[in-house]
C-alpha cells in the first residue's frame, strides 16, 4: 500500500499545473489546452449527462466577463407571461422588461436565424421552415456562437435549433443528424431522427420521444417529457461551466409552448366552417398530472371572438370564415394547453436560477427570457398559428436582468429578433460584427429609453410553402394570384404599422387608437400624407443592410 502525500507536496504540485496552465503549456505526455475548451463526454454517467472535468478556477483566480443565458420559448405570446409568476419574480422584477418587443418575420425558422446572426430574412435567406429554405438554408459561418467563441466565451446551445435540423442537409450539403455547426463548445440540440424504430428515432416536437445530438452523439429521451429533459441538463451545465475559468453563453431553447406530439384526450375537436371546411387543431402535449390546471383561470381564449367585419383586409384574411361555437372552444381550449406546458417551463426556471445561486455565477449572469414569435388565438379569424404580420404575431416577450441592469423598470424602446446579436457582444465586450442588421441595446436596458428612432421592418415568406400550412391557418393552400419571395412587407413605428401586400394591397393601422388593428387607414384622405412618408421608409428598408436597417426616421414618424 502506497504512502498518501504531504499535504504541502500537493499544493506545491497544484500551483506548478496552474503556472503552466497559465502560460499556455501542457505537462508532459497531455493534450495542449484549448482557449474555451468544451466537456470531455468520456465521462458520462448512465443516463447520458456529461459530468464536470476538474478545472484550475479555484486556482487561477475568478473571471471577469458575464455569463450570458438565454431562455427561449416557442411560440409564446406577449401575453402568455401571465402562466409564469416565477419568470415574473425571478426576471422581470429583478431586471427590466421590454414591452415593445418583436419578431421581424414571426415564423420559427427566419426568426431563429435572425436571433443567431442578426439579420432580416433579406440577408441571412431563410425565408420559410420548409424546402428549399430552412435550416439548411442558413450559412452558419458566422454567427453568435462563432462571435463569442472568439471572444473566450464557452457557447452552449441545449433544446430547438432550426427547422429542419437533423433532416435536411447542411449547407455545404452534408448530412445534418449529427452535424455541430461552427463555434459551439457544447451542442445538444434536438434532432428529426427518422431511424425507423430504433429508439433513437425522436424528434423535437415529440414532447415525451425527444432526441438530442449531444456533440454528435444520438441521445434518446423515450418517455421522459422534454421540458424536464431540457431544465435537468440545463442545471447541470450551469454547474459545470461555473468550475471553467471562461464565462460562457448558454441557449437554452425550450419547445414549450409549441404544438406536438403525442395528441391528448382533451384536446379539442376539429371544426367544421361555415364555408365547409373542416379545421384541424393543434396543441402542446402536457404532463397528464397538470391538465386542466388553467380551466377556471381561462374561461375563454383572446380572440375567441375573432373579428367581425374584415372587408378591410386583405384576401386571405377576408376569406376565413366567421368564429362558430366550435371554434371559440378549441381556442380556449388551445389556450389553456399552451398555458400549461409553460406553466411547466416556468417551474423548471425557478430551479434553474437556484442553481446558478448556489454556484456563486448569479450576480455575474445576464439571464434573457423571450421568445421566437407570437400566436394567433381567434384573432382576425385567425384560429391558431403566426406568419401574418398583426401584433399578436409580431409581439414577443422580452426581458433581461444581471450586472447593472436595474430591477423592476420598463423599456419602450423597440427590441426584435436581430438586436439580440449585437446585444450579447455588448454585454460580453466584443466588438460588432459586419453582417449585423440589428442594435446593440445594452446600454438602453440599463440607462434607460433613447427614443423610437428607427422603423421595425416586417417580413413574410413566400405564398406558398407546404409546410407551412398547420402555421398559418391554411391560407397558404391559396394557389391564385403572384406568389414572389416576400408576399407582404411593412414597417411598424411607435404609433403605426404599414403593411403591402404583392397584390397591391395595403393596411395602415394606428395603434394608438386602434390597438387590435379592426380598422384599415390606408384609404382615408387625412392619411394620405402619412401613406407616403411610411411607404418611403418601408422602400429603405426591405433591402437594408447592416447600418442602414437603423436609420433614423423622420422626425413626424419619431416618438419618446
Amino acid at each position: 500500500m502506497s504512502k498518501r502525500r504531504p499535504a504541502s507536496v500537493v499544493v506545491a504540485a497544484l500551483f506548478a499545473v496552474a503556472a503552466l496552465v497559465a502560460a499556455g503549456l501542457t505537462m508532459p505526455g497531455t493534450a495542449q489546452a484549448r482557449p474555451a475548451a468544451g466537456p470531455s463526454y468520456s465521462n458520462a454517467d448512465g443516463h447520458g449527462h456529461p459530468q464536470p472535468s476538474v478545472t484550475v478556477n479555484p486556482i487561477v483566480g475568478k473571471r471577469t466577463q458575464p455569463n450570458i443565458v438565454v431562455i427561449m420559448t416557442d411560440d409564446a405570446r406577449d401575453d402568455d407571461l401571465r402562466f409564469m409568476p416565477n419568470v415574473q419574480r425571478l426576471i422581470e422584477q429583478q431586471g427590466v422588461r421590454f414591452i415593445n418587443s418583436f419578431s421581424p418575420q414571426p415564423l420559427c425558422c427566419p426568426a431563429r436565424a435572425s436571433f443567431v446572426t442578426g439579420q432580416y430574412s433579406h440577408n441571412h435567406h431563410v425565408w420559410s421552415n420548409a424546402d428549399p429554405w430552412g435550416f439548411h438554408a442558413l450559412n452558419d459561418k458566422e454567427t453568435i456562437a462563432t462571435w463569442l467563441k472568439s471572444a473566450g466565451y464557452n457557447t452552449v446551445m441545449l433544446g430547438k435549433y432550426l427547422n429542419g435540423y437533423g433532416m435536411q442537409t447542411t449547407h455545404e450539403g452534408g448530412p445534418s443528424l449529427r452535424y455541430v455547426p461552427p463555434g459551439w463548445t457544447d451542442w445538444r440540440a434536438a434532432a428529426e431522427a427518422r431511424l425507423g424504430h430504433s429508439p433513437l428515432s425522436g424528434g423535437t416536437y415529440r414532447y415525451f420521444d425527444t432526441t438530442l445530438n449531444v456533440n454528435g452523439t444520438l441521445q434518446p429521451h423515450q418517455g421522459r417529457y422534454q421540458t424536464f429533459v431540457f431544465a435537468r441538463q440545463s442545471m447541470q451545465i450551469f454547474r459545470q461551466y461555473a468550475r471553467s475559468p471562461h464565462p460562457f453563453f448558454f441557449w437554452d431553447s425550450f419547445v414549450a409552448p409549441h404544438h406536438g406530439m403525442p395528441h391528448e384526450a382533451d384536446d379539442p375537436s376539429p371544426a367544421v366552417e361555415d364555408n365547409g371546411n373542416t379545421k384541424e387543431f393543434h396543441t402542446a402535449a402536457r404532463p397528464r398530472r397538470i391538465w386542466g390546471r388553467f380551466n377556471a383561470a381561462v374561461p375563454h381564449g383572446p380572440g375567441w371572438r375573432g373579428e367581425q367585419n374584415v372587408g378591410d383586409k386583405p384576401f386571405y384574411i377576408r376569406d376565413l370564415p366567421p368564429m362558430n361555437s366550435t371554434d371559440e372552444r378549441a381556442v380556449t381550449q388551445i389556450t389553456r394547453e399552451r398555458g400549461e406546458a409553460l406553466s411547466v417551463v416556468d417551474h423548471e426556471v425557478k430551479k434553474m436560477i437556484a442553481v446558478l445561486k448556489q454556484t456563486g455565477e448569479l450576480d455575474n449572469t445576464y439571464i434573457v427570457f423571450l421568445s421566437d414569435n407570437g400566436y394567433f388565438l381567434g384573432e382576425h379569424r385567425m384560429r391558431q398559428g403566426k406568419i401574418l404580420p398583426y401584433e399578436v404575431s409580431l409581439r414577443v416577450p422580452v426581458m433581461v436582468r444581471g450586472p447593472g441592469i436595474p430591477k423592476g423598470q420598463v423599456r419602450t424602446d423597440p427590441f426584435t429578433l436581430i438586436d439580440f446579436a449585437p446585444t450579447f457582444l455588448q454585454m460580453a465586450g466584443a466588438p460588432r460584427a459586419k453582417i449585423i442588421d440589428g442594435v446593440g441595446m445594452l446600454n438602453i436596458a440599463k440607462h434607460g429609453d433613447q427614443g423610437w428612432n428607427r422603423g421595425i421592418l416586417t417580413e413574410t415568406g413566400p405564398r406558398y410553402v407546404r409546410d407551412g400550412i398547420s402555421e398559418s391557418d391554411n391560407f397558404l393552400r391559396k394557389k391564385n394570384g403572384p406568389s414572389p419571395l416576400r408576399f407582404t412587407q411593412g414597417v411598424r413605428t411607435r404609433n403605426y404599422l404599414y403593411t403591402e401586400v404583392a397584390t397591391g394591397w395595403k393596411e395602415l393601422y394606428d395603434l394608438r387608437t386602434d390597438p387590435g388593428e379592426l380598422t384599415n387607414l390606408v384609404h382615408r384622405k387625412n392619411k394620405q400624407k402619412l401613406v407616403k412618408v411610411l411607404a418611403h421608409e418601408l422602400a429603405l428598408l426591405r433591402n437594408c443592410k447592416g447600418l442602414q436597417c437603423s436609420r433614423p426616421l423622420p422626425p413626424m414618424l419619431r416618438s419618446r
